[in-house]
Parts: structure tokens; C-alpha cells; sequence
């Protein structure tokens, strides 16, 4: 069944609409919870949809990894683009270190004042 589809054009279908599902769900985590740690959660799952979308829109079927090794001599059309890899690559550990300090800032915080609940927030003495 599957050969009488267009594989690329199915491939990319499949990972656009995996991948915003994936956001979606991240985004929708981050907006409907009051706990920071579940939002700080809820905002790496909508990033790693956004990582998804980014590798799998530069994906291209029978083009083989950049990978230059003994006999390869020059950057041949067979292979994929590396740019995109290796930008996803930097981001997400920039995303990683990112929410290792968010995380560092939460567990201060429940430190400081006994909670993470947003609604409890009231550093500023301001009466409801």
C-alpha cells in the first residue's frame, strides 16, 4: 500500500502533523496548569515538537548522513544538508541548559516560600 503513496511528500505529512500534535500538547500543558514545575515540563514537550518539525522538514528520503569518512572526499549530492542538524543540535542544548536553571529556580523558590502553586504567588503583599 505504501509504495503507491508518494513517500516523501507521506513522511513529511506524518512529521508535520506529529510534531504540532506534540506542541500542541506541550502548549496547552503549559497554558492549563498552575504548577511551575508542569509548566517548565509542558514548555520542553512544546519545544521538542518544534525540534521535530525542524529535523523532519529537512528530511529527505534515500539521502544518506553527512558523515565524510575514508573514500569520501568532498560534500556529494547523496547527502543530507548538516546545517539544519547542527543547529537543532546547539538549540536543544541551550534548551536543556535552560530548564536545568528554570528547575534551579523553581526548587529556590519551593525553598523560600513552601510552594509552587502560581496562584499562591504574593511576593509583592498585594491583597486579593
Amino acid at each position: 500500500m505504501l509504495d503507491s503513496l508518494n513517500q516523501t511528500a507521506f513522511l513529511h505529512n506524518v512529521i508535520t502533523i506529529g510534531s504540532f500534535i506534540i506542541l500542541s500538547i506541550g502548549l496547552i500543558g503549559a497554558l492549563s496548569k498552575k504548577n511551575l514545575f508542569k509548566i517548565f515540563l509542558s514548555l520542553s514537550i512544546a519545544e521538542a515538537g518544534l525540534f521535530i518539525y525542524f529535523i523532519g522538514s529537512h528530511f529527505e528520503v534515500g539521502k544518506v548522513a553527512p558523515i565524510l569518512g575514508a573514500g569520501v572526499e568532498k560534500f556529494s549530492e547523496s547527502m543530507v544538508d548538516p546545517v539544519p542538524q547542527a543547529m537543532i543540535l546547539t538549540t536543544i542544548v541551550i534548551a536543556i541548559a535552560i530548564l536545568a536553571l528554570a528547575m534551579a529556580f523553581v526548587v529556590n523558590y519551593y525553598k523560600l516560600s513552601g510552594h509552587i502553586e502560581i496562584d499562591k504567588m504574593d511576593e509583592l503583599g498585594e491583597q486579593r
